[in-house]
């Protein structure tokens, strides 16, 4: 057996070694190997500076093996002789695997059949494949047949006519960037939310808009955290869901060429954005909460927006009326962000979360809140904003005030401050 990974070793007779002259951890192969004419397991480990390969022997030679942290993909194996220890990094999957396995040569339960012969004559991956952190397919000939590599960290998969994904791709834990431009995509499954490291998502021209509004469950899980980029551009999308509110460090967002006449009430509850795009869309109104946004850039050009929408009656509560426990429970989770995800919750009470309104104050309301339209300057939430010439720099926007005290405040701001009317 065989492993990519990270191995850095240390002499324990040298442990005061300044930093300039101990060894760097570099890409190996590590492999447990069985003579063929006799029983005794001996570790190799070959790297780019050492081709030939190092034999360490196993037989009454392993002082220790330390997996304090092994779920991270981390391990050490300390030997006698000589004085070594062999720190490990890689895949968390695969260096359970073998130490499993050396623990069992250890212990000599180990049978022929898990382990071959051959494998003394085991040899080096190349470096460039060990290192393998960055995979391009632009034809369908490149597709991997034997899976993607592990270690993979960028992924770009364009322009190959593909209408779905790979289950292998969910499996790569490392991956930061996946783009899937220039396909023929109509939804991305739910268990992509769970790939722990990805940044960038990139699904610009593809099929989107067939999906329904169950086949956007992917939105949330891991990606709340992790995700800082989405574009969905150029797929033909009539809306997007309110779900989008929980991918809550997302700075660049992209949603131009679509069919959109309306954008997610809490669209400004992603208090991470900095850079947004909705332009060549059907818009008519922006939600009311993009008045907290603190962006770098803006492109909404070339929408229906009406200019100089009266402001309208808008729908008041009773007087009196008192917010249920439920909306209230409701409010406090949404404002702490505690996640919800499915089978944590009833049916019922995810999608009542996830159909809030939000205020402009951020805060959520369901039931009990006031609405009213105004006029927006945009330039008021962003310093830079794009254009084309026709268009004017005020833009309506339906605002939900989850209080009369919030409405109260809005008013009295209206009146004084220009940027909204």
């Amino acid at each position: 057996m065989k492993i990519q990974c990270t191995v850095c070793v240390v002499n324990r007779l040298l442990p005061n070694l300044p930093a300039a002259v101990r060894k760097k951890p570099c890409k190996s192969t590590l492999a447990l190997c069985k003579h063929p004419k006799s029983d005794e397991f001996c570790l190799l480990l070959f790297s780019g500076q050492n081709k030939a390969g190092t034999k360490y022997s196993i037989k009454n030679n392993i002082k220790n093996v330390l997996t304090r942290f092994i779920n991270e993909g981390k391990c050490t194996i300390q030997l006698k002789n000589p004085e070594y220890d062999l720190c490990i990094q890689g895949d968390a999957l695969q260096i359970k695997g073998f130490i499993h396995l050396l623990k069992r040569a250890i212990d000599k339960t180990i049978s022929d059949k898990e382990l071959t012969y051959s494998s003394m004559s085991v040899t080096p991956i190349k470096s460039r494949d060990a290192t393998s952190t960055k995979l391009i397919i632009n034809k369908r000939s490149d597709y991997p047949l034997k899976g993607f590599p592990r270690t993979l960290e960028s992924l770009y998969i364009n322009d190959i006519q593909r209408s779905g994904l790979d289950n292998g791709i969910l499996q790569l834990n490392r991956l930061k960037v996946l783009n899937l431009s220039n396909n023929l995509i109509a939804y991305l499954p739910e268990e992509l939310n769970r790939l722990p490291n990805l940044n960038e998502l990139n699904v610009s021209h593809n099929s989107l808009g067939k999906s329904s509004l169950q086949q956007w469950q992917w939105i949330g899980g891991c990606l709340s955290k992790s995700l800082h980029l989405l574009d969905v551009t150029h797929n033909e999308l009539t809306f997007v869901p309110d779900q989008i509110v929980k991918l809550y460090n997302i700075t660049t967002l992209h949603l131009s060429h679509n069919n959109l006449t309306s954008l997610p009430v809490g669209i400004g509850s992603l208090k991470h954005l900095k850079i947004f795009s909705a332009s060549n869309n059907l818009l008519t109104i922006l939600p009311g909460s993009v008045k907290k946004l603190r962006l770098q850039s803006i492109d909404i050009s070339n929408n229906n927006f009406a200019q100089n929408m009266p402001n309208g009656a808008g729908i008041y509560p009773k007087p009196l009326q008192v917010r249920s426990l439920k909306e209230c429970a409701g409010k406090k989770v949404l404002w702490a962000r505690i996640p919800y995800p499915k089978g944590t919750l009833p049916i019922t009470v995810i999608d009542y979360l996830d159909n809030a309104k939000y205020c402009v104050c951020g805060k959520a309301c369901f039931n009990v809140f006031v609405r009213q339209t105004h006029n927006l300057l945009l330039s008021s939430i962003s310093e830079t904003v794009c254009t084309v010439a026709n268009d004017e720099i005020f833009v309506p926007i339906d605002c939900y005030f989850c209080s009369l005290r919030c409405f109260s405040l809005a008013f009295y701001n209206r009146n004084r401050n220009p940027i909204v009317r």
